[in-house]
């Protein structure tokens, strides 16, 4: 759990919210453009919270 925090910590990663419908399309768009999500949550249908990796070039 310690080794999972100190890499994020390392990479990077950004909170971001979604507002709007079709959130379920939105997480499969990711899913499939190879875009890593986790600690998804969804609120009221319409909104939802989520980590994503900050990709560094």
């Amino acid at each position: 759990m310690i080794f999972r925090i100190l890499i994020r910590y390392i990479l990077g990663y950004v909170n971001i919210s979604v507002q709007g419908y079709y959130i379920e399309r939105f997480l499969n768009v990711c899913i499939s453009k190879g875009i890593f999500l986790w600690n998804v949550k969804i609120e009221k249908s319409t909104y939802a919270h989520a980590n994503v990796r900050n990709k560094r070039i």
